[in-house]
């Protein structure tokens, strides 16, 4: 991953045409970090704002500045499909909060791995904080019981580029235990 500008593209029309427009033009440009903010949970400017693009039959995606020109031109050409880009918003970087709470030590060690290492390029992990509890009165307790020998509770904010926001938001969302909110988009001025 590298420092490439991407952009917040919200596209007018038809979502199924919108869609099979990028992706067919998605796939005769050759690119391929085209991102749907359905599809990767990305928030799009607060609950009313997301009404209205609902209203007015918006489709959202992130995609990398230059494909985002190269697509307004093709859309500019299109005659047999009602589509146009309605905005496109550079954005600067991605933000995503997430949460965890486990009952199983080699589950927590799990989870630090999955959180702490091996974050992708220029990602940084931010206000983590972690409560760990080992309690060996309460050894043998099951699940769903009242106490647990083992708990561990976190929380935390990946920080930075927005391809490497969504890797994360992926990789969280393959966790049992971790519960990641929706990715933020923080917008260039």
């Amino acid at each position: 991953m590298n420092n490439e500008t991407f952009v917040h593209l919200e596209m007018h029309g038809s979502a199924d045409e919108v869609k099979a427009f990028i992706e067919g033009f998605r796939l005769a440009s050759g690119e391929q970090r085209v991102y749907s903010t359905v599809r990767e949970n990305i928030k799009i400017d607060g609950f009313f704002g997301s009404l209205i693009s609902k209203a007015h039959g918006s489709t959202h995606f992130v995609v990398p500045s230059d494909f985002s020109g190269q697509l307004g031109e093709a859309v500019e050409a299109v005659t047999l499909i009602d589509v146009r880009v309605e905005s496109s918003r550079p954005i600067d970087h991605g933000e995503l909060n997430f949460e965890f709470k486990c009952f199983s030590h080699s589950d927590g060690v799990a989870i630090r791995e999955v959180v702490e290492t091996e974050l992708p390029e220029g990602v940084v992990l931010e206000g983590y904080e972690t409560d760990e509890t080992i309690d060996s009165d309460a050894e043998g307790a099951e699940m769903y019981s009242p106490v647990h020998e083992y708990v561990l509770i976190g929380r935390g904010q990946f920080h930075g580029p927005i391809e490497g926001i969504i890797a994360m938001g992926r990789r969280l969302d393959d966790q049992d235990f971790i519960h990641p909110g929706r990715i933020h988009l923080v917008y260039s001025h």
